[in-house]
């Protein structure tokens, strides 16, 4: 019998997969300890599990994830990356088996490059941000902060902490893309996986962030401020996370609360909000997953030691995708206390538009992910907010303008001669390029999300010319 009035993580967890040599240099437990608490998790509540690189990343690019948790188990391997842990931080990790001692054993530097927030969860069914007016978050001025509320009394020193959106203080090359300036600090992303993630309608890609928790820590209730998916990784350590269905988006978190841990003992409330959510998983280290961003969301971590995961947010090439996008702030659809500030989803639907555009203009577009993205915008101007609707009628008039400087150029060399038609014709192949490749225009050029005509040159051999490496575009094809 259980000593824990709680349900117990089974030996057979929700996803069934040999965890032998999973660890990438972490030194953390591959295993919970026995009767480790869980969730009470329906069989009708458990995830999608995929088995292959090519069936999650299908998922990820071309489908929706409203109501869906897809997982790909040992996904940090079968994605490549096992190193996307900047050294510094897997040393630190594989040093300690707590978050305080994760962060006294960051040297000075690495403290005053990044930043992140902190949070501890001393209070029940609580978390609370460690604040400070003035000053930028760096890793050196939050542990600080920490620290001094320690010795004051206000924090207990057994509080379990939770560092979240990890990041570099300023823009740095990205290691294994020559030229891209970024904020995020893994070394790589899923991003980086296929060429196909840059004709993706949107890929956050500059500012990503890793977070590293203990048990107790984790998210609580919330839905993101855009509603976009979003790509998990987990290279150590359990977490045991829950997506509430579209159809609670605004109940759940009114009853429950932003913020709401789900925490252990289980309150007789904590598991009549847990039997509302629509999928529930056990996530191990070695998983990737992807879900829904817009729908309410929350996870704390289980186990012994330290738990330590990146995400990457998305919009896929999927018309429903497109649509639950697009009803970011919008009160029907988005909970108001989650929204994104005005100014910043007006640049986010611009990136979008742009990204569009250039996977459109690219001749080297694969037919069926045209039709996808053509789809996409159908979606966006049908359904499109004031400023969706502005941004593609300034499409349309530039390409407007663009036909009638095309038809005069015509017009103006109507009465040449055939030789210097021929001639022109010559030109025109030799500017386009051997391959057929068109130059971005203006209207794609400055925007950072997959917006660029060549997939990146990288110096790092495991992904380097990985153009397609799943052969994900025959995935499309086939579907």
């Amino acid at each position: 019998m259980s000593q824990h009035a709680d349900p117990v993580v089974p030996t057979l967890h929700t996803l069934d997969t040999d965890l032998d040599g999973i660890d990438y240099n972490c030194r953390q437990p591959l295993d919970l300890p026995e009767n480790e608490p869980c969730w009470p998790i329906r069989p009708d509540q458990r995830p999608e599990v995929v088995h292959t690189a090519e069936e999650f990343m299908n998922a990820c690019l071309f489908q929706p994830h409203v109501d869906r948790v897809v997982v790909l188990p040992d996904g940090i391997r079968l994605l490549k990356q096992q190193d996307a842990i900047p050294v510094s931080l897997r040393q630190a990790v594989s040093q300690n088996s707590n978050v305080r001692g994760f962060l006294s054993a960051l040297s000075a530097a690495d403290k005053e490059s990044f930043k992140a927030r902190l949070w501890q969860y001393s209070s029940k069914g609580q978390e609370s941000e460690i604040r400070f007016k003035g000053g930028t978050k760096t890793i050196a001025a939050v542990s600080t902060i920490l620290e001094e509320k320690e010795n004051e009394g206000k924090i207990p020193r057994d509080a379990p902490l939770y560092i979240s959106e990890l990041r570099w203080l300023n823009k740095v090359e990205h290691p294994i893309c020559k030229g891209e300036k970024v904020k995020t600090a893994t070394n790589c992303d899923v991003y980086d996986f296929t060429a196909l993630s840059r004709k993706m309608p949107f890929w956050e890609r500059s500012e990503g962030g890793i977070f590293v928790g203990e048990r107790g820590g984790g998210s609580g209730l919330h839905v993101d401020q855009c509603l976009w998916s979003n790509i998990g990784k987990n290279w150590s350590g359990y977490k045991l996370f829950a997506v509430w269905p579209w159809s609670e988006r605004h109940a759940i978190l009114d009853d429950a609360g932003k913020g709401k841990m789900l925490d252990f003992p289980l309150a007789e409330d904590t598991k009549s909000f847990l039997a509302r959510a629509r999928v529930m998983a056990v996530l191990r280290p070695g998983d990737c997953y992807v879900f829904s961003g817009g729908q309410p969301h929350a996870a704390i971590i289980i186990g012994d030691g330290i738990s330590i995961s990146a995400y990457e947010s998305i919009v896929p090439a999927n018309p429903e995708a497109i649509g639950t996008l697009i009803r970011t702030n919008c009160g029907k659809d988005h909970w108001k206390k989650c929204w994104m500030d005005d100014e910043e989803l007006d640049e986010l639907y611009e990136d979008v538009v742009g990204a569009v555009q250039g996977a459109l203009k690219d001749p080297s577009t694969e037919t069926k992910l045209r039709e996808r993205l053509e789809m996409c915008v159908d979606i966006m101007r049908r359904d499109g907010d004031a400023e969706m609707k502005k941004l593609w009628a300034e499409e349309d008039r530039k390409a407007m303008g663009m036909d009638k400087m095309s038809q005069a150029s015509e017009g103006s060399t109507a009465t040449s001669t055939r030789s210097r038609s021929r001639s022109r014709s010559r030109s025109r192949s030799i500017r386009s390029g051997a391959n057929g490749e068109v130059k971005a225009d203006a209207s794609s050029e400055g925007s950072t999300h997959g917006t660029s005509p060549e997939p990146r040159k990288s110096n790092w051999d495991k992904i380097d010319g990985f153009r397609d490496p799943m052969g994900i575009c025959d995935v499309i094809s086939a579907n």
